[in-house]
């Protein structure tokens, strides 16, 4: 899903380049495909929009204490510490008035929270350690596949 996702956002948005880093196996969620491709593609546009000209947009997913953890990292303007705590409440935004032509709502990253949530996940929001971005992480439980008996009874 991700790797498909990627492919369209390099289409869509062709002025910004894409990292995608992937493990080598899949890492199955329990869930809804269409709801998680809405959740990335909130979390893309956002990416691209506050992007620095030029510099890529990182989208990485990788296991981690039994979790898939997702990550959008662009490099751009620093989250506000005023607006951490309340970047994924409804009615939310830190766009400003440049684009007047463009109504913002403001409920995309609730969306994400939402979707994460009804996943069993979560979601949050940091300033890259070196102070030039933000990345998104998201954490869903793998889902564990149950054995299945063959045969002989065995797995």
């Amino acid at each position: 899903l991700v790797r498909g996702c990627v492919e369209g956002y390099r289409l869509a948005y062709a002025q910004v380049p894409f990292m995608l880093e992937l493990p080598g196996h899949a890492l199955p969620v329990a869930g809804a495909a269409d709801l998680a491709a809405q959740l990335l593609d909130k979390l893309v546009e956002n990416a691209v929009e506050f992007s620095r000209a030029g510099e890529a947009v990182r989208i990485a997913l990788e296991e981690r204490d039994g979790a898939a953890l997702l990550s959008v990292e662009n490099k751009g303007p620093r989250l506000p510490a005023e607006m951490r705590g309340r970047l994924f409440e409804s009615m939310v935004s830190m766009r400003t008035a440049s684009n007047p032509g463009e109504p913002h709502l403001g409920l995309g990253l609730y969306i994400v929270r939402l979707i994460a949530e009804f996943h069993g996940g979560r979601v949050a929001a940091a300033n890259r350690p070196d102070g030039s971005g933000v990345v998104f992480e998201l954490r869903f439980p793998v889902a564990r596949r149950s054995p299945v008996s063959g045969p002989n009874g065995k797995i």
